[in-house]
């Protein structure tokens, strides 16, 4: 009997989803559980198959849940994520605290689990947005800044100049659609000029979500709403994240395992 804990928003619970799916998968005969399902909110916007959305949708299951750590004798495993993940092989009556943001854990998951976002929110999208990414080349720049100016009594966002020059790169410019997402979008208005084909987007979190999944290229901030967008995107996208992640201003890469192979990993210059 194991648990995992949810923590966090939509991206962090994506990575705590196939962190339970690899130990699952990997150790069939455990009872592996989230001992905190009533903070998920997965099954809101995304269809887990049909036992997951069940459980992580029951009361039922989350009083259980909850209640079998005050009743058992459970501890508690922290995975320090300033280490490279590796083989878990999870314990009983352990509780595992995270956030496994790599996609380590689900290259090491044995079959296919994949997710899809649920059809309503799929089709809200292409009714405002099918025609336009279906009838032009697009680029998407996610632009988180707000949370991230203070978080953990630092400046973790990246600078507006890393985006404006990534940007730039991108040959025949001109010939794309370029989308700007961001939770601060008069910031981004003020600090990009006002081009025909550029389109300053303000929308709910998971109509931002597939509006990065669908993009030809992504220009990512270091995110982890953002870093899976982009990662379950179904197209032979491109995209460009920012060297080394939350740590890009020392150098080195943190979380480490977060440096997917599908992305390109850019310096932040002038940090």
């Amino acid at each position: 009997m194991t648990g995992v804990t949810f923590k966090g928003r939509l991206g962090n619970q994506l990575f705590q989803l196939y962190f339970l799916i690899y130990l699952r998968r990997n150790n069939p005969r455990k009872f592996i559980f989230f001992v905190n399902p009533h903070h998920a909110y997965l099954t809101k916007y995304f269809d887990l198959g049909t036992y997951r959305n069940l459980v992580l949708g029951s009361k039922l299951y989350s009083v259980f849940t909850r209640y079998l750590p005050i009743v058992l004798p459970f501890k508690e495993v922290y995975i320090q994520n300033f280490v490279a993940p590796r083989e878990i092989k999870p314990e009983n009556f352990t509780i595992y605290n995270g956030y496994f943001q790599t996609d380590w854990y689900l290259k090491h998951t044995p079959g296919n689990y994949t997710i899809k976002i649920k059809q309503k929110y799929i089709d809200r999208f292409n009714q405002e947005f099918g025609e336009l990414f279906a009838q032009n080349k697009t680029i998407v720049v996610h632009i988180r800044r707000t949370d991230y100016m203070t978080y953990g009594k630092r400046d973790i966002s990246l600078p507006i100049g890393y985006f404006q020059k990534r940007l730039a790169e991108v040959e025949n410019l001109d010939s794309y659609k370029v989308l700007f997402v961001s939770d601060d979008i008069e910031f981004v208005k003020a600090s990009f000029e006002n081009k025909p084909n550029y389109i300053f987007s303000v929308n709910d979190e998971i109509t931002d979500f597939q509006i990065i999944q669908n993009a030809d290229i992504a220009i990512i901030s270091n995110s982890s709403f953002a870093w899976w967008a982009a990662y379950l995107s179904e197209k032979n996208n491109k995209v460009i994240a920012p060297k080394n992640w939350m740590a890009f201003r020392i150098g080195r890469e943190h979380p480490r395992g977060v440096m997917t192979d599908k992305f390109t990993w850019v310096e932040v210059e002038g940090n």
